[in-house]
């Protein structure tokens, strides 16, 4: 079987994770393992100028019918913001050019997202290209477990067709797994993992706005909360994760506001690396925290997926609205109000108290979850 993949392969290590753990659910349903042809969606935003750039034209749709299954997905490409674009997303593809494909076509677990802003024109062309998506036989249309069908149904309260004829699938990072456990320069008893995020500052961070507090209050009152914990547990030491480039940044920037002692023997930085062989080391690095706090999706996705305990230090709604949908609110720290240093110790302690309460509710989600992704799939083979 040739599948021909459209998502993101570079840049973001959580594409990464989501894209294994779609696949061997994919391999597992079908009963066998595919040929996969990879388009890097970068290489078709409009911003992008290499030689390799391509295009959602006729091009594509001859490509995409010389395949047995065509996949787009997972990640948040159902944006409706981009004026230039046919459906207003990065998936800039015309509703004609939708009927010519004639294969297997999925939509796997993409986020819808409208937090960002969209204007009305967008949503009507966003909503006519999902109409023609659920329309034809053989698209099978999905959105991810982070509150996009919540998104929809806000943006459009009285398309019940909308509504109804979208799947929702949990992201192919909670069926992720790695075994990989080479970390010889981690001699330490006890990790923390630790993902911070500064991209979209001023949606994560609103300066001005009552109740919250800006990115540099945040870093102040985290690195204290961390320095307490360092020096109150002489056999702990915090792992720091980037998961994209300005991740990186962030990172540096938050240690600037620990102790450079603590920095220098009680801090490690995990590596910045991308692909199916550094996904493995890194998550494997969280699978040795007794606790993992972060900002990113897939951070939160593929700790519950390792079995660790994850709090999520929410600063974007999408991650409220991922553990709402888990059940998981009491875990929910808000990393952008005021009161976040005394939420966060409360419910790390309560994490630490009852790590077996914890990592038996985990199991509860990913039971649950394995489920949702078993009917889905099913749906996946009636397209054959």
């Amino acid at each position: 079987m040739k599948v021909l993949h459209v998502a993101s392969f570079t840049g973001n290590i959580g594409d990464n994770a989501n894209h294994i753990g779609m696949r061997s659910r994919l391999e597992a349903a079908l009963a066998t393992k595919p040929v996969y042809t990879e388009l890097e969606i970068r290489y078709c935003y409009r911003i992008y100028t290499g030689e390799n750039r391509w295009a959602f034209d006729d091009g594509f749709v001859q490509l995409a019918n010389e395949h047995d299954l065509i996949i787009i997905g997972g990640g948040n490409f159902f944006e409706p913001w981009l004026d230039e674009s046919a459906n207003a997303t990065t998936i800039n593809i015309t509703n004609d050019r939708l009927q010519k494909i004639t294969k297997p076509l999925v939509f796997f677990g993409v986020g819808f997202d409208i937090h960002k802003g969209c204007t009305a024109s967008n949503l009507e062309k966003f909503s006519g290209f999902l109409t023609q998506c659920i329309s034809q036989p053989n698209i099978l249309i999905s959105f991810r477990n982070d509150g996009s069908l919540k998104n929809l149904k806000l943006a459009y309260p009285n398309r019940e067709d909308l509504h109804n004829g979208v799947q929702v699938v949990p992201d192919g990072g909670f069926s992720y797994f790695t075994n990989e456990s080479d970390a010889a320069y981690l001699p330490a008893a006890r990790f923390w993992g630790i993902n911070i995020a500064s991209d979209m500052e001023a949606l994560r961070f609103p300066e001005g706005v009552a109740g919250y507090i800006s990115w540099k209050e945040f870093l102040t009152s985290y690195a204290c909360f961390l320095e307490d914990a360092l020096i109150n547990n002489p056999d702990l030491t915090i792992i720091l994760f980037p998961h994209i480039f300005k991740d990186v940044l962030s990172v540096g920037e938050f240690m600037t506001y620990l102790d450079d002692r603590l920095c220098r023997d009680r801090v490690v930085v995990a590596p910045f690396a991308c692909g199916w062989q550094a996904c493995d080391h890194i998550f494997s690095l969280y699978k040795k925290c007794e606790l993992v706090m972060g900002m990113r999706f897939h951070t939160n996705v593929c700790a519950i997926a390792l079995d660790v305990p994850a709090i999520p230090l929410i600063s974007y709604p999408k991650l409220h609205d991922l553990y709402e949908e888990l059940e998981l609110l009491e875990r929910a720290v808000y990393a952008n109000r005021e009161g976040f240093s005394a939420e966060l110790k409360s419910v790390v302690t309560k994490l630490l108290v009852d790590t077996t309460r914890v990592k038996f509710e985990n199991e509860l989600v990913r039971n649950r979850l394995n489920t949702a992704s078993a009917l889905f799939f099913d749906k996946l083979k009636k397209l054959f």
